[in-house]
């Protein structure tokens, strides 16, 4: 195995969930076959980059894909205010990895020029349907030159959630590199590894989520491509994100000081990471006492993280029936591994079960709005996470 940030060859073991299916695979039948993956975690000790050692081809998990991320009230919300925030009318903006174009469209309402990149050949249409120009391919250097010779230079550009999720970060910042205008500015947004490691949210641990940064591996991957982090700030999307603006020039104070937290915090050292599997072992007893306990149960938020929660504590649907979600895209088919159904949401009123079991855990806001009848007739979400799972919290 060889990094994929330094090249180096020295890891320490983070966690192994052992074999996984992919999460957004989902299913046409629950007896269809489910190809799993092994799922382990390692940190490179030369660089310090958390990442899995072994990678799945990209196309088994990308050219065709179920989450359409305008699904999520929390998510356009989140891209409304990055977008208010960094964009003016005129601006270029192009969006790596755009998904349905539920952030372009509203660049499109600002006034500027915009342009999405993603892979998945169904996203990229329902993108390209809903008015957002989209170009559908991987994002590398190569790509970036055609676009800047074809589109122009991006003034602004968008990277949120996607360097996790490729197997050489580098085409992706020398592709940024490429296309940035002079005075340009990229917003790259990655799920924060301290985050994860300390409220154990393992479950956003999964094969499309290659990487997992801290700041330092982040600044030492654009600073490869003579690329600054002149900005960073930690955003609550996904359960908590790093959230950094990346220019050719500029004051880096801000990133240091922010390196120089990390390492205080232990970020750099192996203790920090070595309690991490332990912790795993022990929020799976709790959560499947409390699925126990409850007695009926279903679930909500066949997302990426339920897909791992579900295979990896082996609730299948003697213990959680059926998992609700909003999207039509994933309705009618199967959770790969444990075989729930996957039903409207409107399920979850009608069948009122005992407890819900939270899978979509960073969406609990969203979800408790939606669901305000199922609560007020006494139904209770069982949040997985180690500070909230003694109790189901009721509504």
């Amino acid at each position: 195995m060889i990094c994929r940030l330094c090249g180096g060859h020295a890891f320490a073991a983070v966690c192994d969930l052992g074999p996984m299916p992919l999460v957004n695979n989902l299913l046409h039948h629950p007896a269809d076959a489910c190809q799993r993956w092994p799922l382990v975690v390692c940190r490179c000790t030369g660089c310090g980059l958390v990442q899995l050692t072994e990678s799945v081809p990209p196309p088994l998990m990308f050219d065709d894909y179920c989450y359409f991320s305008s699904q999520s009230a929390t998510m356009v919300e989140h891209a409304r205010g990055l977008v208010a925030a960094a964009v003016a009318p005129g601006d270029a903006v192009v969006e790596i990895a755009s998904n349905d174009g539920y952030l372009l469209r509203s660049a499109i309402e600002r006034g500027a020029r915009v342009l999405g990149v993603d892979p998945a050949r169904n996203v990229a249409a329902e993108a390209e349907r809903r008015g957002v120009p989209t170009l559908c391919a991987y994002f590398d250097a190569a790509t970036a030159a055609s676009i800047r010779r074809d589109f122009g230079a991006a003034d602004v550009l968008f990277a949120c959630n996607v360097l996790a999720h490729v197997p050489d970060p580098h085409a992706i910042a020398a592709g940024i590199k490429t296309l940035l205008a002079p005075e340009g500015r990229a917003h790259v947004e990655v799920p924060s590894l301290e985050r994860m490691i300390e409220t154990v949210a393992f479950d956003t641990i999964y094969h499309e989520h290659q990487c997992y940064f801290a700041l330092a591996p982040l600044r030492r991957l654009f600073a490869h491509h003579d690329l600054r982090i002149v900005a960073v700030r930690a955003v609550p999307v996904h359960g908590g994100s790093l959230h950094v603006e990346v220019a050719h020039d500029g004051d880096e104070s801000a990133a240091e000081a922010w390196c120089r937290r990390e390492a205080a915090a232990g970020l750099e050292d192996d203790p920090f990471y070595r309690s991490f599997a332990t912790r795993i072992d022990d929020l799976r007893d709790v959560v499947r006492g409390a699925v126990a306990d409850a007695g009926s149960v279903g679930a909500y938020g066949a997302a990426a993280k339920g897909v791992v929660l579900l295979n990896a504590f082996d609730l299948r649907g003697d213990a959680v029936a059926w998992v609700a979600d909003v999207s039509p895209h994933k309705q009618g088919r199967f959770i790969p591994g444990t075989g729930q159904p996957v039903v409207a949401p409107d399920h979850l009123r009608t069948a009122s079960p005992a407890a819900c079991l939270l899978l979509a855990w960073n969406l609990e806001s969203e979800v408790r709005r939606q669901e305000a009848a199922y609560l007020a007739a006494g139904g209770s979400l069982l949040i997985p996470r180690p500070d909230r799972l003694r109790t189901p919290v009721a509504g």
